[in-house]
């Protein structure tokens, strides 16, 4: 019973990031109206919902197999808390302060993983890790400049700039994938995932070219079809495992 009641406390805490304070599936939603800034709206709604939302849901549906979304609940907080540092967002810093209580709740809900679960390098996927890494790096650290400059054209949620988890997103983009090239445990839960963000982000950039926080066209269709290999990465990890 009070596992139980764990995990229905984790999936409320999946609904508060998709809906409040969150804000993910809201933010999403605006993706194509033009009276947002699409982009940016983009980024906030998918780290809040395939980064962390995503996350929860799993732990609360199937805890015995969800060790991968404790990993990346620490990767999204760990995101956060650099991007707060780095763009002196301080409301961000509640945030962070919300989602390491609850990942540590939620890695309580998790069994412990049998042994050797975090063995197994993935070459093919380690290159694409670092394929996408310093380009994901410089596009975090572009957002937390821009963030300082208090610019007129990005959006506020619940007082915090958008650019602050813009770069964010970028900052776990880098890491997840690598984490998961050295760790087979993390397969193909966490490459899927950074892999729907990224390939929906670029999907938006090429729509909306001029959009805040945009890539740019070259640079958005090389995201999209790097969140697309991470994707079939996945794919194959889930088929030849079954």
């Amino acid at each position: 019973m009070q596992r139980l009641g764990l995990r229905l406390l984790v999936a409320a805490f999946a609904l508060s990031w998709l809906v409040l304070p969150g804000f993910g599936v809201i933010d999403l939603l605006v993706t194509w109206s033009s009276a947002w800034p699409e982009v940016l709206e983009a980024g906030w709604g998918l780290f809040f919902t395939m980064l962390v939302a995503v996350p929860f849901v799993l732990v609360a549906l199937r805890p015995d197999a969800a060790r991968p979304a404790i990993t990346q609940l620490a990767v999204a907080a760990l995101a956060l808390a650099v991007s707060a540092f780095a763009t002196r967002e301080a409301r961000l810093g509640a945030f962070v302060a919300a989602l390491t209580v609850e990942t540590v709740i939620a890695a309580d809900v998790v069994r412990r993983p049998g042994e050797g679960s975090w063995l197994g390098l993935s070459r093919p996927l380690l290159a694409l890790g670092g394929a996408g890494a310093v380009p994901w790096l410089i596009y975090a650290w572009q957002m937390w400049g821009l963030d300082r400059e208090d610019r007129f054209d990005s959006d506020f949620t619940v007082g915090i700039d958008h650019y602050s988890v813009q770069g964010a997103l970028g900052l776990a983009l880098a890491l997840l994938p690598l984490l998961a090239a050295v760790r087979g445990d993390l397969r193909p839960f966490v490459p899927a995932c950074a892999g729907l963000a990224a390939a929906y982000l670029g999907l938006v950039s090429v729509a909306w070219s001029d959009a805040a926080g945009g890539l740019g066209t070259v640079w958005s269709v090389a995201v999209i079809a790097w969140g697309l290999a991470l994707l079939v990465f996945a794919w194959s990890q889930r088929a030849f495992s079954t």
